[in-house]
């Protein structure tokens, strides 16, 4: 059941974040400068994982230099990871809260736990089956959405919110051939864990900076957090620096989030829903353990929805009963990604993103879509591991939607766009504490909407 929450932001809840934000910056010895190592992630919802190269030689001993708020376990976290298996539990909660502008003032308190397990068979097996994996991970998501109740844009103004339940994500088997050059994986899959990735956009949480509304707001039932699809993904690496791949995930239009598919083990597919196809190239410069250059990642890529899709003048055409509805045929889209480490000394560097795409004007609610932004990592005396950063989005409004629209007697849409920045404290390897600005403008995208402006703190602990 999803959770209420008062017209007016909580006093208290608001002092807690305060607080959250007060011992993140001072917790620990020397303001800690252990490096970040969160665990590998399977939804984006989560925090990213560092780059290796970056990390420093040593960690300081002790609860507050571990890898994980747990620990060890007395040795037996180790020792079941030497031998093939490893656990990974995290927790990232948002707070937010629209002083002004939007529908209405509110207030939310959103939450997600992530567990994860990995199986290496390889490990298991003492070598005798290689190259092969096997993953698994569910969630515990709870909270409201302060854009569906209070904001109103469509975009997200945090990436976790979803429906409230516990489910079951993905599970998979990877198996890898070639001396680990070539990749298939086969299962229950999302397609926002590994396809349009940035490690610098990954440092915000608006929704749309993980997974654009270029996708999430045209594809129904679309397999990316929470929901995952069945489907089989080839991933071929040419060279160390580049790579392709490519996925066909099936899709099940009847499959809802409150209804029938509440706890993610529905796995039915449907012809009439049409299949999903990913494919995706990129180029990852300077990421070889040996290499010394500024980091830099590139991608190209696309998806088809093989469904048949109804077009907007023809929706409005059929709800006003002036004409019939008239097919538009597959959907498809297309985007391009950079992510590029632009200064890099010591403990401090500059990254810059940017990710763009478009789709069909006639059967897609955002035809076009732009992103952009910038990292800065350790420019303040004695935090080596913060990280600050400034982000923009902009989704235009299908000007065929927005005609359809006018038709029905509704306001005209444009664009939604949205602004934020943020700054993350690395209180501990396995802790951060996070505030938050995002600046709406045209929340919705119809014409007229009232800006909003949204505050708020998010924290994740690896467990």
């Amino acid at each position: 059941m999803k959770s209420k929450t008062s017209a007016s932001p909580n006093s208290n809840a608001w002092l807690t974040a305060m607080a959250f934000v007060l011992i993140g910056y001072f917790a620990g010895p020397g303001h800690l400068q252990a490096q970040a190592t969160t665990a590998p992630t399977s939804s984006p919802a989560l925090a990213a994982t560092p780059d290796p190269k970056n990390a420093q030689a040593t960690t300081p001993a002790g609860f507050w230099g571990q890898d994980t708020l747990t620990g060890d376990w007395g040795g037996l976290r180790k020792k079941l990871e030497d031998d093939g298996f490893a656990v990974n539990p995290t927790y990232t909660s948002i707070i937010q809260g629209n002083p002004s502008g939007g529908k209405s003032q509110g207030f939310a308190n959103d939450g997600l736990f992530n567990v994860q397990l990995d199986f290496d068979l390889e490990k298991m097996t003492d070598g005798d089956v290689t190259g092969l994996t096997v993953h698994a991970n569910a969630l515990y998501i709870y909270g409201p959405s302060l854009s569906q109740e209070y904001v109103g844009d469509f975009s997200g103004t945090n990436l976790i919110y979803a429906y409230n339940t516990v489910r079951l994500q993905e599970l998979w088997l990877e198996k890898w051939f070639l001396d680990k050059r070539l990749s298939l994986k086969v299962g229950n899959m999302a397609v926002d864990t590994e396809y349009f990735q940035s490690s610098s956009d990954a440092l915000f949480i608006n929704s749309t900076f993980t997974l654009a509304t270029l996708m999430a707001n045209n594809v129904p039932n679309s397999p990316t957090y929470p929901v995952a699809s069945p489907g089989v993904r080839l991933k071929f690496l040419p060279t160390p620096e580049t790579y392709v791949m490519t996925g066909v995930y099936g899709m099940d239009n009847s499959s809802n989030q409150a209804t029938t598919n509440k706890y993610g083990t529905r796995f039915a597919l449907t012809a009439s829903s049409g299949m999903f196809i990913m494919s995706e190239a990129g180029y990852l410069l300077n990421q070889q353990p040996n290499d010394k250059g500024l980091q830099g990642t590139y991608r190209l890529g696309s998806w088809v929805h093989t469904a048949d899709y109804d077009t907007w003048g023809s929706q409005a055409d059929n709800a006003l009963g002036t004409g019939p509805l008239k097919s538009g045929g597959s959907n498809y889209g297309v985007y391009g990604l950079v992510d590029q480490q632009v200064y890099s000394h010591d403990a401090q560097s500059i990254s810059l993103f940017a990710w763009g795409g478009g789709a069909p004007s006639n059967i897609n609610f955002v035809d076009w879509y732009f992103q952009g932004g910038v990292d800065f990592t350790g420019f303040i005396p004695g935090r080596d591991n913060d990280v600050a950063g400034v982000a923009f989005a902009r989704s235009d409004v299908s000007g065929n939607y927005s005609a359809s629209q006018v038709l029905q007697g509704n306001p005209p849409s444009t664009a939604e766009s949205v602004l934020e920045a943020t700054y993350k404290v690395q209180v501990a390897p396995w802790w951060s504490v996070q505030p938050d600005l995002q600046y709406y403008f045209n929340p919705s995208g119809v014409q007229g909407s009232s800006n909003a402006v949204v505050l708020g703190i998010s924290t994740n602990i690896s467990f």
